[in-house]
């Protein structure tokens, strides 16, 4: 998932666009004819796709250029080229115009033009965008196949009435990562499955070895939100508002902050775990020796474990290769749960012919199992089609683990793509170090939490 990948989740973090357009004039620039290309310009460029004379609009940002020098994720931009050449070769009436709105001001600007009947072609979204953009999102289902091949979550949060909204072209996951040679002494080399098993087998670790026994990033919400999910918890209703003081959903709150108040209290993780801000922190901790087991990405395995985090690590290479990957603990009555994340495309030009059939194809393009799987290996991200882990041809990283994940995904939950997530997620995060710091308790951390975020909705 980009940075905070996982989503940060990684995504949330992304750079700022090169060229920062106002969204409000983006549709006005439909069905040119002019085109002044020839010969000598290339089919591809940082800021055009085809050389058409009729211009579509869309915007991204820019570690989705599929030009090196202008990404900022360089490694897939070659990938990122070879399917927007293909397209262009498919469609030479059209081109694809490209702006790269200011990360900051995209979501809100973008919705004000779709809501005037000005929006662009086609956009790039976060996946945590796509409920907003539900009635201005045109249906792909012609152009995507197999829309079935997709994991749950995108289907639930992608699809509305059968339509298929959205195109989403990457995730990623969290996990617990351990030390297979500190499991294998004192839990028979299985990870813990359960919070029970989890505080005892912790405890034994940090009475006998000179090392923390598990950590966490404790301001990212959604490497929490396993923590609330599994004990049956639901942040949102259909219609997006926050049900956190149902009965159900405040005791699966409670349980989610009391499980984590217990870690502090037993020692299994320390206090400071309040100060843990760097995705980077945690694997390198990992590396060096000072912990056994922590919630992390799935990419920390090749950006964070087998390579190192700064020029002076002088741990050895194969140091890695001691860490697995195994599900998130839960209750031991809950479900295993992950938090995914990731980015999509959308088409809002209407219909199924012309410009609309030619945006559409381009957005297709991105979850195409080729183009999906080529991408997603360059770029140390996960595929959201089942079938593109079957096929070597298609996804083949020298990431391990490949398969844990797969199985992970299965659990998979996004988060609710709805406004007020954001705050519950600030709220939560609140909530945690308020618990982990001593400041309250579990249930007066968790009431505060709830009245918080209802306020919040309420006077939205």
């Amino acid at each position: 998932m980009p940075k905070g990948k996982g989503t940060l989740t990684r995504r949330d973090a992304l750079v700022t666009g090169a060229a920062a357009v106002a969204v409000g004039l983006a549709g006005c620039q439909e069905g040119s004819q002019s085109s002044q290309f020839d010969e000598s310009d290339p089919l591809v460029a940082h800021e055009r796709f085809g050389k058409g004379g009729t211009a579509l609009t869309y915007q991204t940002s820019t570690f989705y250029t599929p030009i090196e020098e202008e990404s900022d994720q360089p490694a897939a931009a070659p990938a990122l080229k070879t399917q927007h050449e293909a397209w262009a070769e498919n469609h030479p009436d059209y081109r694809i115009d490209v702006n790269y709105p200011a990360f900051g001001q995209w979501k809100n600007n973008l919705l004000t033009s779709a809501a005037g009947g000005d929006a662009p072609a086609g956009s790039t979204l976060d996946s945590k965008w796509v409920a907003d953009f539900y009635e201005y999102l045109q249906p792909l289902n012609d152009y995507v196949e197999d829309i079935d091949d997709f994991f749950p979550f995108v289907r639930e949060t992608a699809m509305r009435d059968g339509d298929l909204l959205a195109a989403w072209k990457y995730t990623g996951c969290r996990c617990l990562y351990y030390r297979q040679d500190v499991l294998d002494t004192y839990n028979d080399g299985d990870p813990p499955v359960t919070w029970e098993e989890l505080l005892t087998v912790g405890q034994d670790i940090v009475e006998n070895e000179d090392m923390d026994a598990y950590m966490f990033q404790s301001s990212t919400a959604l490497a929490n939100l396993p923590y609330f999910w599994s004990s049956g918890g639901t942040l949102v209703d259909d219609e997006g508002a926050p049900v956190l003081d149902q009965s159900e959903n405040r005791q699966a709150l409670v349980d989610a902050l009391g499980f984590i108040r217990d870690l502090v209290d037993t020692g299994v993780t320390p206090q400071r775990v309040a100060s843990i801000e760097e995705v980077e922190a945690l694997p390198r901790e990992g590396r060096a020796g000072n912990l056994a087991m922590f919630i992390g990405n799935n990419d920390q395995i090749e950006r964070n474990l087998k390579n190192p985090i700064q020029e002076a690590d002088e741990i050895p290479d194969d140091r890695w290769q001691r860490w697995q990957v195994a599900k998130i603990p839960r209750p031991a009555d809950g479900e295993h749960t992950t938090g995914v994340g990731g980015w999509t495309e959308g088409a809002f030009v209407e219909g199924d012919d012309g410009e609309a059939a030619a945006m559409k194809e381009f957005i297709a393009k991105f979850v195409e199992p080729e183009a999906m799987g080529r991408y997603c290996e360059a770029a140390a991200l996960l595929p959201t089609r089942e079938s593109v882990f079957n096929d070597s041809d298609l996804y083949d990283p020298d990431t391990p683990y490949q398969d844990r994940f797969r199985e992970f995904l299965q659990d998979g939950v996004a988060r609710p793509a709805r406004p007020i997530y954001s705050t519950i997620a600030s709220e939560y995060v609140v909530a945690i170090e308020s618990v982990v710091t001593g400041q309250s308790d579990p249930e007066s951390a968790a009431e505060t939490m709830i009245t918080n975020v209802n306020d919040e909705y309420e006077a939205s």
